[in-house]
């Protein structure tokens, strides 16, 4: 698409947005703050394409976290840019909302418009072609285009250019950041690419079998029975009744024959099964090889990286949730694990509250280089990463009698079920990335100190068309990061 197009297609979306966000003013409950509340269910104070996906699917909009992710010029949105992305840009209508009360009750028909409104928004958007080049665009501000459309001899409207500026300002502050509009328009080209992928392969479908329908009589033979019945009729009876013999003669068939014709089906029958046989196993061994194929084929970094980041991810996840079990702490969950009260946990222990066999869970083991897990250990791997979880989960008091009981005495079946499952994902070997030095400098390509941090991350992942926060980018840090200094060495990146 050129880039003029482009811009026109940027202005007409913007459009039709603005005409849903002066819908959304219309309802009495309406807040922008209520709605980022209700989106950020983990009050972290921002909002990200994850929770947009969380908050939509609820009113049963499917999107994807890629295509949620659109919408998204930076990891995280807090509440300024959320009320950049939801506000009219009409004043009268901004005075009014915020005149309104900040603390009133969200109904359910406002929220369904604002997943509506977020919907139409991600598919608008998902839908737009990216331009071949913005390199025409030298300040981007309105001047600027305006100076491209009068260059072709184009005549634009005054408000069609604010539409314009207004969709791909991103910080909002008059005019287009062209640095990240090139990110953006990078990953609008990845998106584009993998549904052209996706259309050609679904081009090459197996097509369907046709069913030769044969008719039971055709023309021609119904016309020469018709020619023998009426010879037949011309004849006298007595050359009919020798016609008849003649024909009874010729069908009745000896036992001689029968049996032949019997064992020709049967072999003919034998050999169709055999060539069955033979076709069932030669698909057989064309899936195995292609299975070892594409086991063979190595996967890219960033994929490995977005398994690692969406592992670490998960496992944070659970650790919040069993932070919020009531009847959950930590020192009774050691005390029901250590069954011969030695002062620590055993890999017997572990396996068989996982029902599993024995040594399975040696690499939850192999973290701290022993054969046995202490109190202090143990608190290392349930305690969650966000302070605020690890002080609900230290500040519980355990039970008085917790080395009396078992743990299905103590705990619910929720928050047994909530350790199991944590534990199963701790003991997971993790994939090896096996890197270089090479994809070092490639991720260290920002700050160039020699570590990969936080910032160096986000900006490889952002490049490969995956957004992550700074909270979950670090998750992944900390957990390869040996010395805690959270940033990872060459050394430290090597052992991933």
């Amino acid at each position: 698409m050129e880039l003029l197009d482009f811009l026109m297609e940027c202005a007409k979306i913007e459009r039709t947005i603005e005409i849903s966000r002066q819908f959304l003013t219309k309802f009495p409950t309406f807040h922008p703050y209520q709605a980022f509340k209700q989106i950020d269910q983990l009050n972290d104070g921002y909002i990200t394409a994850q929770t947009i996906q969380v908050f939509l699917h609820r009113f049963g909009y499917l999107h994807t976290l890629k295509e949620c992710g659109i919408l998204f010029y930076k990891p995280e949105f807090k509440y300024v840019d959320f009320l950049r992305f939801l506000l009219p840009t009409n004043q009268l209508l901004r005075d009014y909302i915020s005149h309104s009360d900040q603390q009133s009750y969200q109904s359910n028909e406002c929220l369904k418009e604002i997943a509506k409104h977020i919907s139409l928004e991600i598919v608008l958007m998902n839908n737009l072609l990216p331009p071949q080049s913005i390199d025409k665009l030298t300040d981007g501000t309105r001047e600027d285009i305006e100076s491209l459309f009068k260059k072709e001899r184009l005549f634009v409207y005054q408000d069609e250019i604010d539409a314009m500026v207004k969709r791909l300002d991103f910080y909002g502050d008059g005019q287009i950041d062209l640095l990240l509009l090139k990110n953006w328009v990078l990953v609008l080209n990845k998106q584009t690419k993998n549904k052209q992928e996706n259309q050609s392969c679904s081009a090459f479908v197996t097509p369907k079998k046709q069913i030769q329908v044969q008719n039971s009589i055709k023309t021609t033979d119904k016309k020469e029975s018709l020619k023998k019945t009426a010879r037949f009729m011309n004849v006298s009876p007595q050359k009919r009744n020798l016609m008849q013999r003649q024909k009874s003669k010729k069908k009745v068939a000896t036992p001689q024959t029968q049996k032949q014709g019997v064992r020709g089906k049967v072999t003919s029958k034998k050999q169709e099964g055999e060539s069955e046989k033979k076709k069932i196993i030669e698909v057989q061994t064309n899936k195995k090889t292609a299975n070892t194929q594409s086991k063979i084929k190595s996967k890219q970094p960033q994929e490995i990286i977005e398994y690692l980041m969406d592992k670490e991810i998960k496992i944070e996840k659970i650790k919040k949730q069993l932070a919020l079990q009531k009847d959950f702490n930590a020192l009774d969950a050691f005390r029901t694990l250590d069954v011969y009260s030695k002062g620590s946990i055993g890999k017997e222990e572990i396996d068989t509250l996982l029902n599993q066999k024995a040594g399975q869970s040696m690499h939850i083991f192999n973290r701290f280089n022993s054969d046995q897990l202490t109190y202090h250990d143990f608190l290392i791997l349930l305690q969650p990463q966000s302070a605020n979880f690890a002080e609900i989960l230290n500040t519980r008091q355990p039970s008085e009698d917790g080395y009396k009981k078992k743990m299905s005495e103590l705990f619910s079946n929720q928050t047994i079920e909530l350790l199991i499952e944590l534990l199963t994902l701790l003991q997971l070997i993790p994939v090896k990335l096996n890197a270089d030095i090479q994809l070092f400098n490639k991720i260290d390509g920002i700050t160039r100190d020699n570590f990969i941090g936080v910032s160096d991350l986000q900006q490889y992942l952002y490049e490969s068309g995956l957004r992550y926060t700074h909270h979950e980018a670090m998750l992944l840090i900390n957990a390869y990061d040996k010395d805690k200094d959270g940033r990872l060495s060459l050394q430290e990146f090597l052992d991933i």
